[in-house]
């Protein structure tokens, strides 16, 4: 892993420094951020909460050079979370590179990335059940090249590389029915995507897409899948106020399980299952609004695909020159996707609401204070035929008040 990791960095900054060494804009710039946060329930379990008081700190930078042909971007950020109880510190770092290269009618990028987690949020996307002391480490290259292949049609190649690890495989679900074990599982996953744009008229672009990813999981289950899809959309500007986009298709599942490294035709599985996305959106003087719905696939930390179903809206609102509020929703439901022969996960699908407000002020140039509020619920959903871990509702209510700084950085030009 040493190595591998030693092998994209050397592609990451060859890239960046490799080219267009003529006049250029350098710029410097980062923030500061202070949070004081009270949660009741930062385990998100039904039976046992613990609640917390705690004190976070995020610093950023970011440091970019832009030329006529390339542009090139670094940027470090750091989330340093201490807790009153000290089993749920954390501390989050992520490095990352983003770099494109232009032509005449093309554009080469290369992104990439590096982090360390606490893994609190992939256990919330993935699990729902929150637990202390587990560490994930990823990391990701993606390579991209867009060509404008005539006055109004684009095409778009993504590929991608990515992997991420536990330093804890081994979770426990706190619930009524008892303390229970799972695993985390990390994954290795590359991806190759298409996409082609078509501006049908100054309102309206027509896309496409057709992507391909293999999803290799690290964890006791040795799954193998493969996804294969496809997507038809369009993005449609209304009015000057009013901007929809939607898009429909489908993807294929195949899945491989292995024991010892060694696959089983009998545990192989295929699935079909839909994906789309629909929103609308609203940019106003003082208001601004966006709702939608999304039914997308992913992978997850539990070693398998999960399907996810979405409905969010946004709303924000200046109630003075600079006073912002605004408030946000999200329900989902997740479910396991892509693995008929074997129903184990199941006992994560799950609904899962969250739902928050706040006013920000900024009181001073680059200062801004922000008071918000975040509730969160979530169910198990309960099947007869598979041994749920944590069957029943958690909520958990957040208060945070924050302080940040934006530092307008230096500037320098040649």
């Amino acid at each position: 892993m040493y190595c591998v990791k030693r092998a994209i960095l050397c592609v990451l900054v060859c890239f960046g420094i490799g080219k267009d060494l003529v006049a250029a804009e350098w710029e410097l710039k980062g923030s500061l951020g202070q949070e004081l946060q009270y949660n009741d329930n930062i385990s998100l379990n039904n039976t046992q909460k613990d609640s917390v008081v705690g004190y976070l700190l995020t610093p950023s930078i970011l440091a970019t050079r832009k030329s006529g042909a390339l542009d090139i971007g670094f940027q470090g950020q750091s989330l340093i979370s201490r807790y009153d109880d000290s089993s749920w510190d954390c501390d989050n770092y992520t490095l990352g590179l983003n770099n494109s290269y232009r032509t005449n009618r093309s554009v080469f990028g290369l992104t990439g990335g590096y982090g360390v987690s606490c893994a609190y949020q992939q256990q919330i996307r993935a699990t729902g059940i929150i637990t202390p002391n587990n560490q994930s480490e990823s990391y990701q290259v993606a390579p991209s090249w867009t060509w404008q292949w005539t006055s109004v049609d684009q095409l778009i190649l993504n590929t991608s590389y990515s992997k991420t690890s536990f330093s804890n495989s081994q979770g426990t679900a706190i619930s009524s029915t008892g303390n229970n074990s799972f695993n985390f599982s990390g994954n290795e996953t590359y991806a190759v995507n298409l996409d082609e744009n078509h501006e049908w008229s100054r309102n309206l672009v027509l896309n496409g897409k057709l992507n391909y990813s293999n999803v290799q999981y690290t964890g006791s289950n040795g799954l193998t899948q493969d996804l294969y899809g496809f997507q038809l959309g369009a993005n449609y500007l209304i009015n000057q106020y009013w901007t929809t986009s939607f898009g429909a298709g489908a993807v294929w599942i195949d899945t491989q399980q292995s024991s010892n490294g060694i696959s089983s035709g009998q545990n192989a599985s295929l699935s079909v299952d839909p994906v789309a996305n629909i929103s609308l959106s609203y940019a106003g003087q003082l208001t601004r609004f966006n709702i939608g719905y999304s039914n997308a696939v992913s992978p997850s930390s539990l070693g398998e695909t999960l399907q996810t179903e979405s409905f969010f809206a946004n709303y924000s609102y200046n109630l003075a020159e600079h006073v912002l509020f605004d408030v946000s929703g999200n329900y989902s439901l997740s479910q396991s996707t892509g693995q008929s022969t074997d129903t184990a996960n199941r006992q994560f699908d799950r609904t899962f609401l969250t739902a928050g407000t706040g006013i920000a002020w900024d009181f001073a140039k680059n200062w801004r204070l922000r008071g918000s509020y975040i509730y969160r619920r979530q169910n198990f959903q309960q099947d007869t035929n598979v041994p749920n871990l944590t069957v029943g509702t958690s909520e958990s209510n957040v208060v945070m008040l924050s302080l940040g700084y934006s530092w307008d950085g230096i500037r320098i030009s040649r």
